[in-house]
């Protein structure tokens, strides 16, 4: 089923590459072609192998989606949300995936549309999430909000969220908002520390186009996509977001069960 397999591992990390060797020696082994160059993993890849944690799966979901090549994470450390194999089970959960024996689930990403005066500036791609927020100044920010072309509210806030299911568990979590299942076709809005105390988290249907315009911010703010880039706006600067029409898919081993991921995470259950 995968004859070619693509390495990615994290830049510049010792043992992300040590153990990205280690990796190519096992897959030659099962008879299985390693590629390690972009250009070929996107050409001829029939699954790709991320060596590193959950960052380093969400900057290879960005880079492939549009490819449609699964992708299958190796942590380095703990259990990760997306990198569920660790480096220890490696070899026995890899041979079982080559054999056929996994669980494939796909995830949503976000489409980012910068946009204006009417123009788009720039375009841009969230597994996780999309974060308008203000800069290091104690003033709050203040944008307009639509959905689906529906005036929403205005808002005075230190910024707003827009989720992925994938990222609810992410930097929306620590704001307030809900866990979503991953297969749930939904958006969340979740405002950073709004000034009315009302504005609670929303829970948008999928399909839905957010639309949040800058109307105050003395200091510039910034938009964030997956907390790994960033662009600089400014009052009468949009935001633009909708579903990606491309899935990232993601591989599991046999046996993957997301709420224990999240009881591992989140430790749920445990004595404190």
């Amino acid at each position: 089923m995968f004859n070619s397999v693509g390495i990615i591992c994290k830049p510049d990390d010792f043992t992300s590459q040590k153990t990205a060797l280690e990796l190519g020696v096992l897959l030659k082994d099962l008879g299985v072609g390693v590629l390690e160059g972009a250009k070929e993993i996107n050409q001829e890849a029939d699954l790709i192998i991320v060596v590193g944690g959950d960052g380093t799966i969400l900057n290879t979901a960005r880079t492939y989606v549009d490819s449609n090549i699964p992708i299958l994470g190796i942590n380095l450390g703990r259990l990760g949300f997306l990198a569920d194999v660790s480096v220890d089970s490696m070899a026995s959960a890899v041979t079982e995936i080559l054999d056929g024996e996994f669980i494939k689930e796909q995830r949503s990403l976000l489409n980012c549309q910068i946009e204006k005066n009417g123009k788009v500036v720039s375009e841009h791609l969230a597994f996780n999430e999309v974060v308008i927020h203000r800069n290091e100044t104690p003033r709050m920010i203040e944008f307009e909000l639509h959905v689906d072309d529906d005036f929403v509210n205005n808002q005075r806030a230190d910024g707003i969220i827009v989720t992925t299911p994938t990222g609810s568990t992410a930097y929306a979590l620590s704001s307030g908002g809900p866990i979503m299942h991953p297969s749930t076709n939904a958006i969340c809005l979740v405002s950073i520390s709004p000034h009315t105390m009302s504005h609670r988290p929303f829970i948008l249907h999928g399909e839905s186009e957010v639309f949040i315009s800058l109307l105050d911010c003395d200091e510039r703010a910034t938009i964030s996509f997956d907390a790994q880039s960033s662009v600089s706006a400014s009052e009468g600067v949009s935001l633009r977001v909708k579903k990606h029409d491309n899935f990232v898919h993601l591989i599991h081993p046999k046996g993957y069960d997301y709420f224990e991921i999240i009881r591992s995470k989140l430790h749920w259950g445990q004595k404190v």
